[in-house]
């Protein structure tokens, strides 16, 4: 958003309360596609249009713009769609929706997963199981992208980063944002204010009337050292999720561990999930068995309530835009279009009519 705001001609300065993509956003698996919400048309329209913004905004950026990879996205059936009213339907049912809508989608079985993905434990696809491969579907390098965006924004169009400045509050005057105050007493006056502060959107407005439902979670990533064996496509199997990282490096999740985290875990290497993770990997790659995790992350993803992004205006506050959505990695290049032109221009984007924050105000009345 601040990128797209400071190449439109506006004067913005982001204010980043430690280090830029220091929290979620280092530490996010980062898929972009658009085949897990498939159950929802309007989500379904918004995160194609999510995945086209990547494409156009790389482009933009011609050589420089090598944050964004597109191997392509193998999914064991039993992985856990997101889409949940398909998520233990046979796989045909998703293949079939699929095909409906032109998604780029196949049905492959355990030789065209060892065609694909050589090094893999031949027994990583049962006889007779199937998965499907996105062979367009890929991942950003999400702390690539975001430092080439700020880069470009100051560089070129003059914006202002202040880091190390956390915010107290949201100042108003008369139903209006007109800036924040800082942790340090500072006053930062603005025609406009967007709070994109993800996990902490609440805790930087200072008022119970302004907060979001959210319902975060927490999720774990861990980070082998590089390896000499290549994982080509980026893999979602029913126990690991994997994909390359850079330098040779893979980077390991897996839903059912990050349901084991407590708020209080710190990431280490040898915390007890980065530990499995690594065991996982080395049963799915048996080159890599005694591999160990070199490092680990955690972070609050910051899930509005019932799943779906919350993107826009507050109901009776003007000039104050909020944007909190899990996946946001995923949806970031869209978000920064809609509500550029949507503040400049008046012109609120249609893919996120139903994802207003006022949905929430409504039922609150």
């Amino acid at each position: 958003m601040a990128f797209r705001l400071a190449e439109a001609g506006t004067s913005v300065t982001l204010i980043e309360a430690g280090r830029i993509a220091e929290g979620t956003s280092m530490t996010s698996f980062a898929w972009v596609s658009a085949c897990e919400k498939i159950n929802s048309d309007s989500y379904y329209r918004l995160s194609l249009a999510a995945v086209a913004a990547h494409l156009d905004l790389v482009a933009e950026f011609g050589a420089a713009g090598n944050w964004y990879h597109r191997p392509g996205v193998i999914q064991w059936l039993g992985a856990g769609y997101e889409g949940m009213a398909l998520a233990e339907s046979p796989l045909f049912q998703k293949l079939d929706r699929l095909a409906a809508l032109g998604y780029p989608a196949e049905r492959i079985g355990a030789g065209d997963l060892a065609r694909l993905e050589p090094r893999l434990c031949p027994a990583a696809l049962g006889i007779g199981e199937e998965a499907i491969h996105y062979p367009e579907d890929g991942y950003v390098e999400a702390p690539v992208m975001i430092g080439a965006l700020i880069e470009a924004a100051i560089v070129r169009f003059g914006m202002e980063l202040r880091t190390q400045t956390a915010v107290r509050r949201l100042i108003t005057d008369n139903g209006r944002a007109t800036g924040v105050e800082t942790a340090s007493g500072e006053t930062l006056s603005a025609d406009v204010v967007i709070n994109c502060a993800g996990r902490w959107a609440n805790e930087v407005v200072g008022s119970p009337d302004l907060t979001i439902p959210l319902t975060p979670t927490l999720g774990l990533i861990a980070y082998t050292s590089s390896v000499g064996t290549a994982i080509r496509k980026v893999l979602r199997t029913p126990y690991l999720n994997v994909r390359a990282d850079g330098g040779g490096r893979l980077l390991l999740r897996a839903n059912d561990l990050d349901e084991t985290l407590a708020a209080d875990d710190v990431a280490r290497p040898d915390h007890p999930a980065a530990i499995e993770l690594a065991r996982r990997l080395g049963e799915l790659v048996p080159a890599l068995v005694g591999i160990h995790a070199e490092a680990a992350r955690i972070a609050t993803r910051p899930i509005p309530q019932g799943g779906l992004p919350c993107v826009g205006t507050l109901p009776g506050l003007d000039n104050y835009w909020v944007a909190v959505t899990h996946g946001g990695i995923n949806t970031s290049a869209l978000i920064g279009i809609a509500l550029r032109d949507e503040i400049l221009e008046g012109r609120p984007a249609p893919e996120y009519a139903p994802y207003r924050p006022d949905r929430f105000f409504k039922a609150a009345a």
